[in-house]
C-alpha cells in the first residue's frame, strides 16, 4: 500500500507520541521489544507498519565463507538496516557488527545503518565515512531532528546530518586546493606551493587537536596587518616547529618540536592579500573534524589531471579500504585475541603485534596505511583490555601505558615524492588521533620520523621490505595505454624484469605476483583492482599466478 509522508507538524507530533510510548511502555529489552520498537518507529514516520513498508525483521545475513548465518534486526533495502541493542548499551561498541552486516548485505546493500539502544540513534553512512556516525540523535530529540532520518519516510527524502565529516573534509580540501592553484598560477614552484599548503594543513590540524597551542596558527594570520607581517609570523611558527626545545614566552610560547622533516624547509615567498583571505577562511574550519583522507584529497586536487592519469593515481574511499583491511588484518588478529585465554597467551599476542609489519607498495598519500594503523591500535587496545581483565581477577597491577603498535611498522613506497611526504604526515598525525580515541597517555611529540618506513621508489624496480601483510590500490593503466602513458623505454623494461606477467596484461597485474612472491608463508595480501584482472591474460598474470604458486584467491 502506498502511504504519504505526513506534514511536518503532524510528523513531529507522531514522533513525540512514539517517544512517549517508548518511555511509558518499553523497558528497552533487546530480545522482547526490538521488533515492537521498530514497528512503532515506522508507523511514526507514516507507514502502516514494518511489513507494510516492505522491510524485513530478523533478516538473514550469510557469515564469512558462507559458514552459517546471522540476523539483522531490520532490513529495508535499499534504504536502511537497523540493529537494536538493549537500553543503556553503548551503540558505538557494536560498530564492527553493523559494518560487517552492511558489508555482507548484498545485493542492494542499504545506504544507511542505524544502531539504536532504545534511547539513542547512531546513524551511519558507510559510503561516506566509516569510523564515526554521520549523526547521533537522542530519542527525545527525534521530533525536532527527524530530518536526519528522512530516509525512513514513505517518500524518501535526503537526510540532513550534523556530523558529516566527509563534507567538512571536502570543503577544507577545496579551500586548500584553491590556495595551491593561486600560488602555482602566479609562478610559485609547484613543489614549493605543495609543501607550503601541506605545512598549513598540519598546523591547522595540530592547533585543533592539541599538538600546538590552541588557535596559534589562526592568531598569526589574524595578527598580520600586511603580507610581509604574515610572512614573518607564519614562517616563524614553522621554523619554531622544526626547532628542538619549547619557548617559555613570546609569540611562539609552548610550541613543541615536531620533527618529521616537513618543516625543515620553509618557502621563500610572500602571500598576496587574496591568498591570505583564502587561508584565513580555511583556518576557521574545525580541523579536528577533518579526516586524514583530507591529505589524499588535497594531494589529488593539487595534481594535474594528466599527471594523475600517467601514474594511475586515484582516490580510494574508506569503505573500499576497509574491504581490504578487514579480511587481511582485522579478522585474523581479532580471532587471535578471542582465542587467547591466559595472560601468557595475551602477552604473546601483544608481542607479535609489536613486530607485525604492513606494506603498501603503491601507497599514494597513505590512506591504506592510516586505516591499517588505526585498526591495529584498536586491536591492541582490545588485547590490553582483555589482559587487564585477567589481571584484575588475580589482583595484579594493570597493564601500563605502552604502545606495541608503532607507525614505523607501516611501510610504503610510491613514485611521487610529494605523495610520499603526504603519507608520512598522515601517519604521524595518525598517532595523535589514535592516542585521543583510546585515551592513553602516550607522548606524541616529537613526531616519529617515517623517513625510513615510507620511501619514494618505483615498486616494480625496487626491492620490497619484508612484511606480513601487503595491501593497497595499485595504479591502473589499461594495457593498450601503457606505452603512451609511461613511455616506450619504461614499458620495454617491464617484460625483462617481470617475465611472469604477459605483455597484454593491464598494468595493475604486475603487483599480484610481486606481492605473492614477497610474502612469507601464511602472509596475506589484498588489493583494490578492476574487473579486468579476472579476464584473459590479465587473470593468468595475477589471480591464476597466485593460485598456481601455492596461494589462495579469496
Amino acid at each position: 500500500m502506498t502511504t504519504i509522508a505526513p506534514p511536518q507538524l503532524d510528523l513531529a507530533q507522531a514522533l513525540q507520541e512514539f517517544v512517549d510510548y517508548r518511555q511509558k511502555h518499553l523497558k528497552g529489552d533487546e530480545k522482547s521489544e526490538a521488533q515492537m520498537f521498530c514497528d512503532r518507529l515506522f508507523r511514526a514516520f507514516g507507514h502502516e507498519g514494518v511489513a507494510e513498508a516492505g522491510a524485513t525483521l530478523e533478516y538473514r545475513i550469510k557469515k564469512a565463507n558462507n559458514r552459517g548465518a546471522t540476523f539483522a534486526d531490520l532490513m529495508w533495502k535499499p534504504r536502511c538496516l537497523i540493529e537494536m541493542k538493549k537500553a543503556g548499551e553503548d551503540p558505538s561498541k557494536h560498530f564492527r557488527q553493523a559494518l560487517d552486516y552492511w558489508t555482507r548485505a548484498v545485493p542492494d546493500r542499504p545506504r544507511y545503518v542505524v544502531l539504536c539502544n532504545f534511547d539513542e540513534f547512531h546513524i551511519y553512512d558507510f559510503e561516506r565515512q566509516v569510523d564515526e556516525p554521520v549523526d547521533v540523535i537522542p530519542l527525545t530529540d527525534l521530533p525536532r531532528r527527524h530530518e536526519a532520518m528522512a530516509f525512513l519516510l514513505p517518500t524518501e527524502q535526503k537526510p540532513v546530518f550534523e556530523n558529516d565529516l566527509e563534507a567538512v573534509s571536502r570543503e577544507a580540501a577545496g579551500q586548500m586546493g584553491k590556495l595551491f592553484r593561486q600560488l602555482h598560477g602566479r609562478g610559485i614552484d609547484r613543489v614549493e606551493a605543495q609543501r607550503f599548503v601541506l605545512q598549513c594543513v598540519v598546523a591547522m590540524f595540530s592547533e585543533d587537536v592539541g599538538l600546538l597551542p590552541h588557535a596559534i596558527f589562526r592568531r598569526q594570520l589574524e595578527d598580520a596587518s600586511s603580507p610581509d607581517e604574515a610572512y614573518d609570523y607564519i614562517l616563524g611558527l614553522f621554523r619554531q616547529m622544526n626547532t628542538p626545545g619549547i619557548p617559555k614566552a613570546g609569540r611562539y610560547k609552548d610550541v613543541q618540536y615536531f620533527n618529521g622533516g616537513l618543516f625543515a624547509h620553509t618557502p621563500d615567498f610572500v602571500l598576496l592579500d587574496e591568498e591570505l583571505e583564502v587561508l584565513r577562511a580555511a583556518a576557521r574550519t574545525i580541523w579536528s573534524e577533518v579526516r586524514p583522507e583530507i591529505f589524499g584529497t588535497l594531494f589529488e586536487g593539487s595534481m594535474d589531471k594528466g599527471e594523475r592519469h600517467a601514474h594511475g593515481a586515484h582516490f580510494t574511499n574508506q569503505v573500499d579500504i576497509m574491504r581490504i583491511v578487514q579480511p587481511t588484518i582485522v579478522d585474523p588478529w581479532r580471532k587471535r585475541i578471542d582465542e587467547a585465554s591466559t595472560i601468557a597467551e595475551i602477552h604473546q599476542v601483544l608481542q607479535d603485534m609489536s613486530v607485525f609489519k604492513v606494506l603498501d607498495p603503491a601507497c599514494g598519500s597513505g590512506n591504506f596505511l592510516y586505516v591499517a594503523y588505526r585498526e591495529m591500535r584498536r586491536l591492541e587496545a582490545a588485547a590490553i583490555e582483555k589482559l587487564n581483565e585477567r589481571r584484575r581477577t588475580k589482583n595484579v597491577e594493570q597493564q601500563g601505558q605502552f604502545h606495541y603498535v608503532a607507525t614505523s611498522n607501516f611501510m610504503g613506497m610510491d613514485v611521487n615524492s610529494f605523495a610520499v611526504e603526504v603519507a608520512k604526515v598522515t601517519m604521524m598525525i595518525a598517532t595523535k588521533l589514535a592516542t585521543d580515541e583510546l585515551h592513553d597517555l602516550y607522548e606524541v611529540l616529537p613526531l616519529e620520523s617515517m623517513d625510513d618506513a615510507i620511501r619514494c621508489a618505483d615498486a616494480l624496480f625496487t626491492p620490497w621490505p619484508e612484511a606480513d601483510v601487503i595491501i593497497g590500490n595499485p595504479p591502473y593503466i589499461g594495457r593498450r595505454k601503457i606505452v603512451a602513458e609511461l613511455g616506450a623505454a619504461y614499458s620495454s623494461m617491464l617484460p625483462r624484469v617481470h617475465p611472469a606477467v604477459s605483455g597484454v596484461s593491464d598494468f595493475v597485474c604486475y603487483w599480484f605476483p610481486l606481492a605473492h612472491d614477497r610474502l612469507k608463508a601464511g602472509g596475506r595480501a589484498g588489493f583494490v583492482a578492476t574487473n579486468t584482472i579476472r579476464q584473459n591474460e590479465s587473470r593468468v598474470s595475477s589471480l591464476d599466478y597466485v593460485v598456481d604458486h601455492g596461494g589462495n584467491d579469496l
